[in-house]
């Protein structure tokens, strides 16, 4: 996939980007792993997961290579670029888009070392957790909600990415319901936004948000389980505004002044 879009990329600023004047990014699915203590340990194992997770892609399309924690675990296992590919992929992005809705605690994985079979998951050295003291780290429909995990992931593309530009390009809260009083949801996104513009003035270089999504849509592994539209669509196809979609309105057209007031 990476040198799929390395070359998709290398075609497109050849011989139409000049023209058309577009830009190409790839979106990366990043969930924040809070270490759940101080501890070295803990924050080893968070720092793995997102190697593992995101810098597993980001990495190769700014740098030209994968994470060096990944290639010192996994040694042969993982595949190597020639100096061309390398080459070809290293800024073969023009922006960064993070889907970025939820945030887990990782801690260091201390039955590690009792494998037998190295894979994908156990190469982490970590375990994941939403639990920390007895307490859940956010409500959960699906997704753990924890607005302040944002403010982190725009922290980490500014400190360990150069502060690249980034697009959050799915924002949203999954329910099981089809009920258009999703006051949830605009919690979701009162909240959220807060510690996006947080995350702004901390100087985060993000270029737009997209709210994930809409309209109701079939998820690819939820199916209809999951709801995320702004709008709810019946089985006739008729679209119904949901809370949601009126908080979103207002907040555009009062210029965010329902993110300070919420």
């Amino acid at each position: 996939m990476l040198l799929a879009h390395a070359a998709a990329v290398d075609l497109y600023r050849k011989d139409y980007q000049l023209i058309q004047q577009g830009e190409i990014g790839m979106a990366i699915w990043f969930r924040w792993f809070e270490p759940l203590t101080t501890s070295s340990a803990d924050i080893g194992a968070a720092e793995r997961a997102t190697d593992f997770t995101v810098g597993w892609f980001i990495e190769p399309i700014l740098y030209g290579d994968y994470p060096s924690s990944m290639k010192s675990i996994l040694g042969e296992r993982l595949p190597s670029f020639t100096e061309e590919e390398s080459a070809r992929l290293h800024g073969s992005v023009d922006f960064i888009g993070l889907n970025a809705v939820t945030t887990i605690y990782a801690t260091y994985d201390n039955d590690v070392s009792n494998i037998s079979a190295p894979g994908y998951f156990e190469d982490w050295g970590a375990k994941l957790t939403a639990y920390k003291d007895g307490v859940a780290i956010g409500r959960n429909d699906g997704e753990y909600m924890v607005p302040w995990g944002l403010q982190k992931v725009l922290g980490y593309m500014r400190t360990r990415y150069n502060n690249f530009p980034t697009y959050v390009t799915a924002l949203g809260y999954g329910l099981n319901s089809t009920s258009t009083n999703d006051d949830v949801r605009v919690e979701f996104f009162a909240e959220y936004f807060k510690y996006l513009i947080a995350g702004m003035r901390d100087g985060a270089d993000v270029k737009g948000v997209f709210a994930w999504s809409l309209i109701d849509g079939f998820e690819t592994t939820l199916g209809l389980q999951q709801r995320f539209g702004l709008y709810y669509v019946d089985e006739s196809f008729v679209r119904h505004p949901r809370l949601s979609a009126l908080w979103f309105k207002n907040m555009l057209t009062s210029n965010g002044t329902l993110i300070s007031k919420s």
